[in-house]
C-alpha cells in the first residue's frame, strides 16, 4: 500500500490539551508572581515586582508560544509503520511497528493497537477534526486489512 502522510497542524482549536496548556501557563505566572512578590517584599521594594512577573510571564508566553508555533504534528504510515507525532514537548516521532500488532481497534475517538507482547498502545485522537479524524481511521484500517490484522470496530448501541 502506498505511504500517507496526515498533517495536523492546521487544527484550528486543539481542544482539551490547548485549555490544560493555558491552564498550567496561568498558573505557572501565578506561582511566579508571588514568589518574585514575596522576594521583593522582604527587600521591602513592592513598586517592581509587577514589572518583574510580568516580564517572567511574557517570557513564558514567548517561549512555548514558540514551542506550540513550531509543534509538528503528524501521522504518518507505511508498509512498515505507523509513525505520528503529537503534542508540543516531543521532538521524536513515536513508532508502531505492524509487524508487532496483534489486534486493532476503532473506537469513536481512539485507536488501540493491542501487541503480540501483550501491551496495549491508544492513540487519542478525540481532538483532531472529523474529516481527518474519518481519513486516519480509514488508513489504519485500510493498512490493518493489507496486512491480515484483526480489527474490532466500535459500534454505536442505543439503550432500550
Amino acid at each position: 500500500m502506498e505511504a500517507c502522510t496526515i498533517n495536523l497542524n492546521q487544527t484550528a482549536d486543539k481542544g482539551r490539551r490547548f485549555k490544560r496548556f493555558i491552564l498550567i501557563l496561568t498558573l505557572v505566572f501565578l506561582a511566579s508572581a508571588a514568589g518574585v512578590a514575596w522576594l521583593l517584599y522582604q527587600k521591602h521594594d513592592m513598586e517592581t515586582w509587577i514589572f518583574i512577573s510580568l516580564g517572567i510571564y511574557f517570557l513564558f508566553f514567548l517561549y512555548f508560544g514558540y514551542i506550540g508555533f513550531n509543534a509538528k504534528m503528524f501521522i504518518r504510515s507505511d508498509d512498515y509503520a505507523l509513525e505520528y507525532q503529537f503534542g508540543f514537548f516531543k521532538k521524536v516521532p513515536e513508532r508502531i511497528i505492524w509487524e508487532t500488532i496483534d489486534k486493532v481497534k476503532l473506537g469513536f475517538t481512539y485507536i488501540a493497537f493491542l501487541k503480540k507482547s501483550g501491551r496495549k498502545k491508544v492513540l487519542k485522537i478525540g481532538w483532531v477534526p472529523y474529516e481527518k479524524l474519518k481519513k486516519i481511521k480509514n488508513n489504519v484500517y485500510s493498512f490493518c486489512a493489507e496486512k491480515g490484522i484483526p480489527i474490532e470496530v466500535a459500534e454505536y448501541k442505543e439503550q432500550e
